[in-house]
């Protein structure tokens, strides 16, 4: 029985040692190519929640539990390797300090504020062709936001966020005019040839993007807040 125990206990600790070695090398990776059906399932089931049957019988032994994870030395260590070595907190604040906020006389919804904070920190954290999306993600909660407030719906009532039915073109109409629709919808084109993949960005261009994003939405809240029942007047945005 005691000799049974010690080559479970080995076979367990074999089985750990493997399992975080591939879930390391797996760990930095986009994309792994693999021929065997029955491995890919193993690779999938190894870095998500959902594990394997032995992952299972580690969960219910108290003193190996901890072995399911990266103890902290490993994760000082992969953080050395994988993040510290090109990235820091200086690179993190130098890129916030090149981005603005967005600055209007009135309130935001949650989710416009939530977006832009989302586009700060992409580009602060260098991941351009993110941030150059998410300002499109901007651009269409804040339209959303203005046509809520000012009523701009024919039928308000529970379907006032069920947007599905109306075309961008549509949105865009409601909320602006002349050079300032062009505006928007030049700049929206733009936005939408990198999340259609069509198109990668610099730093350069990403910043640029979120300015003329901030721009566009800034004269949005302004032209939309001077009139209708949903007039934007009180707080300022974070």
């Amino acid at each position: 029985m005691e000799s049974n125990q010690k080559d479970l206990a080995a076979a367990l600790h074999a089985y750990q040692k493997l399992r975080k070695s591939i879930r390391k090398h797996l760990l930095d990776q986009t994309y792994v190519s693999i021929a065997s059906p029955e491995a890919r399932s193993l690779a999938q089931k190894l870095t998500t929640g959902e594990g394997l049957p032995t992952d299972k019988i580690l969960k219910q032994l108290d003193a190996n539990k901890d072995l399911l994870d990266f103890s902290y030395d490993e994760l000082d260590e992969l953080g050395e390797e994988l993040f510290s070595s090109w990235f820091s907190h200086y690179e993190y604040i130098s890129g916030l300090a090149e981005l603005r906020p967005l600055v209007i006389h009135g309130a935001v919804s949650e989710a416009v504020s939530r977006l832009v904070r989302q586009v700060k920190d992409c580009y602060a954290f260098q991941q351009y062709d993110a941030a150059y999306g998410l300002c499109r993600a901007v651009i269409e909660a804040s339209v959303r936001d203005i046509c809520v407030r000012r009523q701009l719906f024919p039928d308000l009532g529970e379907n006032v966020i069920l947007f599905e039915e109306f075309k961008w073109g549509e949105l865009r109409r409601k909320v602006s005019s002349g050079d300032l629709s062009k505006r928007l919808q030049h700049l929206y084109a733009d936005l939408c040839a990198v999340l259609h993949a069509r198109k990668t960005v610099t730093k350069e261009e990403a910043r640029e993007a979120f300015e003329e994003t901030l721009q566009v939405v800034e004269q949005l809240y302004m032209t939309n807040g001077r009139s209708g029942p949903g007039k934007l007047n009180s707080t300022v945005s974070d």
